[in-house]
């Protein structure tokens, strides 16, 4: 049933992204695309990179209140590996955040998968802020229907409930309360099961940190909107490279912000289809040509290619380091 869900997600984007390259005009898109040289396209890939190196300045703060030998180095290998694994793969977010809690180098798989899961929530809780921002900059520059604000309103206020409810349930146990749950409504995974003790110790370790460390929160949570700002910042020179002059840095910030709710849903691979269609749906509220929006897409699109390729290399140093660990175990 899982292979059969990640085939069709797989192939319901790749139809959403021919109908919308087809739509568009490939043409088009090619002539948008040349206007980027070599020098700005280098520009944008530095940025990403430091993107992702503030990504991982953000988990490490948060692992480095388990265990504080972590380098940013190794960190950071394991992160972009995480990333090649969510876009090469039918995993999506979810095959990137078990690859970092199998790599990462830890005395316990327990504290990394406390540490992966602390790191995804207050990424969450900053990218749902992120959004709220970008929504009321976008009411309060654009006179929208009334169908259509509610709808968007009601999208964003259900998604940050969502996330605050799961950041909540942390604090008590989310594994443990997930674990009751799937008993209420008679079903047991055996996996799960099997490993239910090891997964309460696990509880233990996420409670403590939003119980004990809140310094360590409150600063992961200000470079994740330090990241946002930097993003805004990328989105805002590749429109410019495109050409499109008329786009404000305002108009990018609401760009960036809102389109972070198609990176919100874990279970679709690169968020194949959905981005592209929130990318073109923003430009036309905005009134921007979706070229635009779609050429902007594809260039992020080639960038994430670029980066997963950087992960690819990243895991044999991170294979090699985790041999000689289980070797030094044995031992």
């Amino acid at each position: 049933m899982k292979k059969k869900f990640a085939r069709l997600s797989i192939i319901i984007g790749l139809v959403i992204f021919a109908v919308i390259i087809y739509t568009i005009g490939l043409d088009q898109i090619w002539s948008n695309i040349k206007k980027i040289n070599p020098f700005n396209f280098l520009v944008l890939v530095f940025l990403r990179l430091l993107y992702w190196i503030l990504r991982t300045l953000s988990w490490k703060v948060i692992i480095d209140e388990y265990e504080p030998h972590h380098s940013l180095f190794q960190l950071f290998k394991t992160r972009m590996y995480g990333h090649a694994v969510s876009q090469l793969t039918p995993t999506a977010q979810v095959g990137s955040e078990a690859a970092r809690v199998l790599m990462t180098d830890c005395s316990s798989k327990k504290i990394s998968m406390a540490s992966v899961i602390v790191d995804k929530t207050i990424e969450f809780l900053s990218a749902v802020c992120f959004v709220i921002c970008g929504l009321a900059i976008l009411l309060y520059n654009i006179s929208l229907s009334g169908k259509l604000k509610y709808s968007l309103i009601s999208g964003v206020a259900v998604t940050t409930l969502f996330v605050f409810f799961i950041f909540s349930i942390q604090k008590k146990g989310i594994l443990r309360w997930t674990l009751d749950f799937l008993s209420k409504i008679k079903i047991r995974p055996r996996f799960l099961e099997k490993n239910r003790e090891k997964l309460l110790e696990t509880d233990k370790y996420i409670s403590d940190f939003y119980l004990h460390h809140k310094r360590a929160f409150l600063n992961s949570f200000l470079l994740y909107g330090l990241l946002m700002m930097l993003w805004v910042v990328e989105t805002h020179l590749n429109i410019q490279y495109i050409g499109a002059r008329d786009i404000t840095f305002v108009d990018s910030f609401i760009i960036t912000a809102l389109t972070n709710l198609a990176l919100i849903f874990p279970f679709i691979p690169a968020s194949l289809g959905i981005y592209e269609v929130s990318n073109v749906g923003i430009f036309a509220l905005l009134g921007k040509k979706s070229d635009v929006g779609i050429t902007l897409v594809l260039i992020r699109r080639i960038i994430a290619m670029i980066m997963a390729g950087v992960g690819l290399l990243c895991i044999f140093p991170v294979r090699k380091s985790q041999k000689k660990q289980d070797q030094e175990t044995l031992s």
